[in-house]
């Protein structure tokens, strides 16, 4: 997986969380960050596909167990 995609991926959770220590990495889920709720996962998503210029499948999304799932599919797109 690649570090720039990870890096962008920080900065948009950091900036969506409101957290600008947030530190995540590809195994991090919605399980270790405690406002990660249903909402934010819907904003997150629109958040990434705005940020890679990509549109993910609900089967796709459905698929998310953690960052590193995300940083997969946005690579393969």
């Amino acid at each position: 997986m690649n570090d720039s995609t990870l890096q962008q991926l920080q900065t948009l959770f950091r900036k969506l969380f409101k957290d600008e220590g947030l530190i995540i990495t590809p195994s991090t889920s919605a399980n270790d960050i405690p406002s990660w709720d249903s909402l934010m996962h819907i904003a997150l998503i629109t958040a990434v596909e705005s940020e890679f210029n990509i549109s993910f499948t609900f089967n796709e999304v459905m698929q998310f167990n953690n960052v590193g799932d995300m940083m997969k599919l946005i690579e393969k797109k």
